[in-house]
């Protein structure tokens, strides 16, 4: 049977709505990492744009930052006679290096660190990879050394949705809102054709791969529901 509130049930009422509306900051961090790149671990996707290409990927055991590394190649084919450049992607998963954010909370921003090495052929630019409901996201690009045998690391912090855009036309960026879904990480490495341009291979590596994902707890917190308000309003 329903009842008419009093005074104090609405005042109760009313300061916990206002405490919902404004959650307390429960902002941490969680990190994946890898610098020995053993190939169980790592899986490899490629995508292309118009002619594409091939890539691979696999561990090395000697000349990594400082031992093991992943060992990157980027083949792009021939754009002769075409009028457009080729694109070749290759996108490598780490097993494991997942985030949910409706379980863990909204992600904030993302950092990336990684040194890479030019061993062969052209430069190569590489990039952080994330994978959501099937769709690869591409972060902002950097070249690996243009001296050979040279290892530098590039990191990049406070990244955001915004940041990361698919190969498909048109803007496409990941959800790191609680209702996204998982989050898979990893790198890319890319190498293009110029337009109409003949096609080759590029041999690069990647090492002391690091990503360190900074989210919001309170987003993810069941607190008092609007139901269970309604319920004690109304019983």
């Amino acid at each position: 049977m329903r009842i008419a509130p009093n005074a104090t049930l609405t005042a109760t009422l009313c300061a916990a709505v206002l405490l919902l509306s404004v959650p307390p900051a429960r902002a941490a961090s969680t990190a994946f990492s890898d610098g020995v790149f053993v190939n169980s671990d790592w899986t490899l996707v490629i995508e292309g744009l118009n002619g594409g290409g091939t890539a691979s990927g696999f561990q090395s055991l000697t000349g990594g930052n400082p031992v093991e590394y992943r060992r990157v190649n980027n083949t792009t084919n021939s754009a002769i006679g075409t009028g457009v450049s080729n694109t070749v992607f290759g996108a490598h998963f780490r097993s494991g290096a997942v985030f949910n954010p409706g379980v863990g909370g909204a992600l904030l921003s993302v950092d990336f660190s990684a040194a890479t090495i030019r061993v062969a052929g052209g430069v190569q630019a590489y990039g952080l990879a994330l994978r959501q409901g099937g769709v690869i996201y591409y972060g902002p690009g950097f070249l690996n050394p243009t001296a050979f045998g040279t290892w530098t690391t590039t990191t990049q912090t406070g990244l955001v949705a915004a940041n990361f855009d698919a190969a498909a036309p048109g803007v496409q960026t990941p959800d790191f809102g609680v209702t996204g879904g998982p989050i898979e990480f990893g790198f890319s490495s890319a190498n293009s054709t110029s337009v109409g341009g003949g096609g080759g291979t590029t041999q690069g590596g990647i090492d002391n791969w690091s990503v360190t994902l900074q989210y919001d707890r309170a987003t993810a917190v069941d607190a008092v529901s609007w139901g269970r308000l309604k319920h004690l309003y109304w019983r």
